[in-house]
C-alpha cells in the first residue's frame, strides 16, 4: 500500500507480527519422523522382540506413509493461525475482517456507488478503509490535521487526497485551509467541496476560535515525452506499451496535494526489460511541490527505436 505524505506512518515497512509462522511442510515431517522414532524406542525398552526402526528412508514405510497427511493437515492448522492473527491486526486485515476491525472506532466502509438492478454496489477500498480508521484515532481532537481529514474522507468517499495547511505555511493566524483532489487528479465540483465543507465546520469539529477554508487543488498538468531505445527482437509495441504504463504509475504515485515530481522519476520508470536507454524531452525540469496544487500526469507519448 502506498502511504500519502499526510498520513501518520508507512505501514509497509512495519515488522511481520512474531506471531505469524513461517509454514515449512519438511520441517513438520522431519518433527513427525523424530518424534515416531522417539516413542519407538520407548517401546522398544517395554519389549525387547520390536527390532530397530531403519526403514524411514523408505517411501513405502507406514511410518513415512503416516507422516504426509499428519503433516500437511498441521500445515492448514497453521495457515489457519495465521490468517486468524492477521484478521485482527489492522495493517494485515482484508475485506470482512477489516471492517470488523475498523468497527471497534466505530467506522464504517463507505459506499461509493449503490447498488442497482444490475450491477453491485462498489464499495470504498482496503486501503482507503485502514488510512480512514487510523485517523480516526483524532476524532477527539477538534482542530488537528488528523481530524479535518477524517471528517473530509467520510463526507466526500470518492475524495483522493486532502491536505490539511496552517499558519506554518500560509502563514495567517487563525486560519486552515484544506486543499481537496478529486479521484484521478480532477477538481472537486462546489458541490463536493460544499460538502466536506459542512463536515469540517461542525461545532465537535472545529474550535470556536479558527477559521477552516476548503477549497480545490490547482491542477499543475503535465505530460511525458520521451525515447526509448530497444534491442532488436521484442515488439516494439508491447515494450511501448509496458514503458506507458510503469510512467503512468509513477505519476499516479505522486496524485497528491503538495507533491513534487522529479523528472528522473518519470525517466527512470520507462527502464524495465527490453529498454536499454530512455531519453526524456518533457517535462523539461522537475514539477516542483506546491502546498495548494496536484501535478496531474494527462499524457504520455513514448517513442520507440530499434538498436542497429
Amino acid at each position: 500500500m502506498s502511504v500519502p505524505l499526510n498520513t501518520f506512518i508507512d505501514l509497509s515497512r512495519l515488522p511481520r507480527p512474531l506471531a505469524i509462522e513461517d509454514l515449512d511442510y519438511k520441517s513438520l515431517q522431519s518433527g513427525f519422523i523424530a518424534r515416531f522414532k522417539a516413542a519407538w524406542e520407548v517401546l522398544r525398552t517395554k519389549d525387547a522382540t520390536l527390532p530397530p526402526y531403519d526403514v524411514g528412508a523408505t517411501r513405502s514405510d507406514p511410518a513415512v506413509l503416516a507422516s504426509q497427511p499428519w503433516s500437511y493437515l498441521r500445515l492448514l492448522d497453521r495457515a489457519r493461525v495465521n490468517d486468524a492473527v492477521a484478521a485482527v491486526l489492522a495493517p494485515l486485515a482484508l475485506g470482512p475482517d477489516l471492517d470488523n476491525v475498523v468497527a471497534r472506532l466505530g467506522v464504517e466502509r463507505l459506499t461509493l456507488r449503490p447498488a442497482t438492478a444490475t450491477e453491485p454496489a462498489l464499495m470504498e477500498s482496503d486501503a482507503r478503509l485502514l488510512r480512514r480508521y487510523l485517523l480516526a484515532f483524532a476524532r477527539p481532537s477538534a482542530g488537528s490535521a488528523a481530524r479535518y481529514l477524517y471528517e473530509a474522507l467520510t463526507a466526500w468517499p470518492a475524495l483522493l487526497d486532502a491536505k490539511v495547511i496552517g499558519r506554518a505555511v500560509h502563514g495567517r493566524r487563525g486560519d486552515t485551509d484544506i486543499v481537496l483532489v478529486g479521484p484521478a487528479g480532477d477538481e472537486p465540483t462546489p458541490e463536493q467541496i460544499a460538502r466536506v465543507r459542512t463536515a469540517v465546520r461542525r461545532d465537535h469539529v472545529k474550535p470556536e476560535a479558527t477559521c477552516v477554508n476548503v477549497m480545490a487543488a490547482q491542477r499543475r498538468t503535465y505530460s511525458v515525452a520521451m525515447t526509448i531505445r530497444i534491442p532488436q527482437g521484442p515488439d516494439p509495441e508491447a515494450v511501448r506499451a509496458e514503458v506507458e504504463t510503469r510512467v503512468g504509475a509513477a505519476g499516479a504515485a505522486r496524485l497528491y496535494a503538495g507533491a513534487e515530481v522529479p523528472r528522473d522519476l518519470l525517466a527512470s520508470a520507462a527502464y524495465g526489460l527490453s529498454v536499454l536507454r530512455a531519453d526524456i524531452f518533457s517535462p523539461a525540469e522537475d514539477i516542483p511541490a506546491h502546498p495548494y496544487a496536484v501535478p496531474v500526469l494527462t499524457a504520455a507519448d513514448i517513442s520507440v527505436e530499434v538498436a542497429a
